[in-house]
């Protein structure tokens, strides 16, 4: 039997020891490493890219007498820096030199280009290596060349070229009169100082006012093609529902329609500038005798709005028509408008919500048309039955603006005190409301023969509004299973027989 060696235990545990005091020594050198290159980053960073940027002028905006832009197409504006700080711009045209302030953007982005005029870098000191041929570089038919002059008489010139790498437009080439270097110029710069004149006109806002519309008319060479008009004030509580189609027919028109029509005059907006109209041949932007014309009538009024601080700002308006002809399209998304004595783009699709609307489209299909809140008193007759005489009787405070009334003549909610008189007797408001807005959803069933002329009306019901306006719809035999329906006289649609909700 072999006798175990001790020896070999120990052994195994001192190799153990000493393969943990060798991890520890690993540990403690990579930690001393770590140290000396964290330590060695901070005494040598890494280089970074040197910046040769510069400036060619530095100056201040008041600073700032004049600056002229001649682009490669050979179109040349002149601007003056007025005392105000605005930019006037100096246009020569056909009718001789007109001058009108530059829009306000386009004016700080130019001054600040003019004043600020910087390179990113001077790519040769050496005349020999471009001036003999300029070509290359784009520089003998300039992309843009600014004059800029300053107040104390001094100036710069710059001519900047083309790109200087053909595969991205980040920089471009410059030379600066009297100075026989090469720059390089950002793109931004070029942008800035590259515009056309058309761009520089300030583009007015169009001063229509929704909540104050009470017409709006379109028009071709032959006359009025269609025209809507507000029955009543634009402060009556029901003139949201109150409009009518007075061309090419007279009828009620449709509260959805017309609040879509409203929306749509709302946001009407102009788009770029593009010629003032002495100046060009209005033939060529497709705008004569026989274009349309939309005419949007404001009357006298005020509109509030809530500012930033909470506080509601009133303002008082004129009465007021815009005017705007429309012209040929200059793309699919856009057409021509003539306003105020200058053309200008817009949206195809703002104006055809006017110039392509279909005035019978916009008639009206509820054969309701006072809403609830709006209404006073309704008198139902019908042959052969007792007449019935509903009125409404509000409390002082329904109505008034705490309970929701606006300017646009959008209702008030009804409150718990409003009774409802039949006949003179007291019934359930709620039974009344609830039938009466039933009543409201009744729409017509279909559109009558053109020409046709209704006989006797059977039954007849007639809505005072709290307005003081009256609304009457009228219901006579149709065919047998369906009534002939007149508006306010009107008579367009006929409803199946019995379509009418009961009122209690």
């Amino acid at each position: 039997m072999e006798t175990v060696e001790r020896r070999k235990h120990s052994g195994r545990r001192k190799g153990r020891l000493t393969g943990v005091l060798l991890c520890l020594a690993a540990l403690i050198l990579c930690a001393l490493a770590a140290v000396i290159m964290l330590n060695r980053a901070e005494k040598d960073p890494v280089p970074k890219k040197e910046d040769h940027s510069g400036a060619i002028t530095q100056r201040k905006p008041e600073e700032l007498e004049s600056l002229q832009v001649t682009l490669r197409n050979g179109e040349q504006w002149t601007a003056l820096r007025e005392a105000d700080g605005r930019l006037m711009i100096l246009e020569e045209n056909g009718t001789g030199e007109s001058r009108w302030p530059a829009d306000e953007i386009l004016a700080e982005r130019l001054t600040d280009a003019a004043v600020n005029l910087t390179y990113e870098e001077i790519l040769t000191e050496d005349p020999e290596a471009w001036q003999h041929h300029q070509a290359d570089f784009g520089l003998d038919a300039p992309l843009v060349t600014a004059a800029i002059r300053f107040t104390d008489g001094s100036g710069v010139t710059a001519r900047i070229g083309n790109s200087a790498d053909p595969h991205q437009d980040a920089i471009h080439y410059m030379a600066v009169e009297g100075d026989e270097r090469l720059y390089a110029v950002s793109s931004g710069t070029v942008e800035d100082l590259q515009v056309e004149t058309r761009l520089l006109h300030a583009v007015p806002r169009l001063n229509i006012r929704g909540v104050l519309l009470d017409r709006i008319t379109v028009r071709d060479g032959q006359g009025t093609r269609v025209s809507w008009e507000l029955q009543g004030a634009v402060t009556d509580q029901d003139a949201a529902e109150n409009w009518r189609i007075t061309e090419p027919f007279d009828y009620p028109a449709d509260y959805d329609a017309m609040k879509n029509l409203r929306t749509g005059a709302d946001n009407l907006r102009l788009g770029a500038f593009e010629a003032r109209a002495e100046a060009v041949d209005p033939a060529d932007y497709g705008l004569g005798e026989d274009s349309l014309a939309l005419e949007m009538h404001m009357a006298a009024g005020s509109t509030g709005t809530v500012s930033d601080a909470g506080v509601y700002d009133v303002t008082n308006w004129e009465e007021e028509t815009v005017t705007l002809t429309v012209g040929s399209p200059k793309t699919e998304m856009v057409d021509y408008v003539l306003y105020d004595g200058a053309i200008y783009t817009m949206s195809h699709f703002s104006l055809g919500v006017f110039t392509e609307t279909d005035a019978a489209d916009t008639a009206a299909r509820y054969v309701a048309a006072t809403p609830l809140n709006a209404l006073e008193s309704l008198l139902a007759e019908e042959d052969g039955k007792e007449a019935v005489y509903y009125r409404l009787v509000r409390s002082e405070d329904a109505g008034t603006e705490e309970a929701g009334e606006t300017a646009a003549g959008e209702s008030a909610q009804e409150t718990e005190s409003t009774r409802c008189l039949r006949n003179g007797e007291e019934i359930p408001y709620e039974s009344f409301a609830a039938a009466y807005e039933r009543l409201l959803t009744v729409t017509v069933s279909g559109t009558l023969p053109e020409g046709y002329a209704p006989g006797e009306a059977y039954k007849k019901y007639t809505f005072r509004t709290v307005s003081s306006g009256t609304h009457t719809l009228e219901l006579s035999d149709y065919d047998g299973i369906h009534d002939a329906v007149t508006m306010d006289g009107e008579t367009r649609f006929y409803l199946i027989r019995g379509g009418m909700t009961e009122l209690p």
